[in-house]
């Protein structure tokens, strides 16, 4: 949810405390983002050993294959944020002075986006298990959940910046209160997430509650007409069947309280085992190596821009790779859904059917890449309008409006890309 959480800061820091402070965002989001970026290995794991299990768990209604990956990853990936956040707390400095490139900028923007830095790290514990959370739920095709996790970061990641981001306080105001903000949502979205893990619904309970109170008494009834029941089922044999079958294929799977009784808040905080941890080693070198190839591409723009072309362009490619980063997910999904529904075919014996399977399978997500490539182009167009929204700086709209067109080139072919990228993750 970070590149949701980037786009509200950047609207709220440009609007309240004007383009220096939203200058400063520039470098400081590319390293917190695109450090992030580097434990994406996190989330592409998740989704292809919890997606892989459901071969496994087919007829197992508690999924205990897919449990057991999914408590390992959210542990694992707490560790992980951990570590990342001690880096950016240890390295900021240096790594905003490379980016940066020269002494010629503005103190002022310098020392806000060393704070900014510095706050956000304290929030990439959550930010790696909430990552890992969404693409659990993904691998085991559940879309809603990540959503209401997502729209209650925003919201709360919203009222934060509202609050904070107009104050003058240095560590408070400002840059560092988009930062707080931020921080404070991604806290509030991992505690919602567990919640929803280790918590049914209400409706869940006062059913299993019913079947408590009053099993006796449907035992006995069901025992008084054991006669009538077998008569009508044999009636209706074939047609009940089909239509439980076809019920129970449609019914969508939810991680709500997939994980009670199983996972305890406080387990987070403990190491898994190192038997359940080495099933992720295979996907480090492969997806870290890919992510370095993109970051090395983004943090080169941030270098060029902020070492020579001052606090306004700094401003504007804010604004720009905020709406960007926005909308990458949309064509990210089809990567993170061909992790999710290709691996279960992989899984099966080698036939023609499976051969046959896959390369429909292939056809439909480059298709989907196309599409949703037009509809990124079309989102792009509309920034000009949008533009008031981020700044009232008119030097600072004017370049963002220059750069629309190339925005919408490189979207061409973005979901095509993120779509056999997916596809290809999962043959390793």
């Amino acid at each position: 949810c970070s590149p949701l959480l980037s786009l509200i800061d950047t609207s709220a820091v440009g609007l309240l405390s004007g383009t220096e402070h939203q200058a400063a965002l520039n470098p400081a989001v590319a390293i917190t983002d695109y450090a992030a970026l580097l434990i994406a290995f996190m989330y592409t794991g998740t989704t292809n050993l919890v997606a892989s299990s459901q071969e496994a768990d087919r007829n197992l209604d508690d999924k205990p294959k897919a449990a057991n990956y999914l408590i390992t990853s959210i542990k694992l990936a707490t560790f992980v944020g951990s570590g990342l956040g001690a880096i950016l707390l240890l390295f900021g400095k240096p790594l905003l002075t490379a980016i940066i490139g020269n002494d010629s900028i503005s103190p002022i923007v310098f020392s806000t986006a060393l704070k900014y830095v510095r706050i956000r790290a304290l929030g990439m514990p959550a930010a790696a298990a909430i990552g890992t959370f969404q693409a659990a739920c993904i691998g085991l095709q559940d879309i809603k959940s990540p959503l209401y996790v997502l729209l209650a970061a925003a919201l709360v990641n919203l009222i934060g910046d509202t609050v904070f981001v107009g104050l003058k306080h240095a560590w408070i105001g400002g840059a560092a209160g988009a930062a707080w903000a931020t921080v404070l949502s991604q806290y509030v979205a991992l505690a919602l997430a567990l919640k929803w893990l280790t918590t049914k619904s209400a409706n869940s309970k006062s059913h299993d509650s019913s079947q408590t109170i009053f099993g006796g008494k449907l035992k006995a009834a069901a025992s008084r007409f054991k006669l009538f029941n077998a008569l009508s089922s044999t009636l209706e044999k074939s047609r009940k069947t089909k239509s439980t079958k076809k019920k129970s294929d449609n019914t969508p799977f939810s991680t709500r309280g997939f994980l009670q009784n199983r996972l305890k808040k406080r387990d987070i905080l403990s190491m898994p085992s190192r038997e359940s941890t080495a099933d992720f080693l295979p996907y480090i070198l492969p997806v870290t190596t890919t992510q370095v190839g993109r970051v090395s591409g983004y943090v080169a723009m941030a270098h060029v821009v902020s070492s020579s072309l001052g606090t306004a362009s700094m401003a504007a490619q804010q604004i720009i790779l905020s709406v960007f980063y926005c909308l990458c997910p949309i064509a990210d999904s089809l990567n993170l859904t061909a992790q999710g529904l290709i691996p279960p075919i992989y899984a099966k014996d080698k036939s023609m059917e499976r051969a046959a399977s896959l390369k429909k399978t292939s056809k439909e997500f480059v298709k989907a890449g196309a599409i949703f490539g037009l509809l990124k182009m079309v989102l792009v167009s509309f920034i000009p309008l949008l533009c008031r929204f981020f700044t009232t700086d008119v030097n600072v709209i004017s370049q963002v409006t220059t750069c629309v067109p190339f925005l919408m080139l490189s979207f061409v072919v973005h979901g095509i890309i993120c779509a056999a990228e997916g596809k290809w993750l999962n043959t390793i």
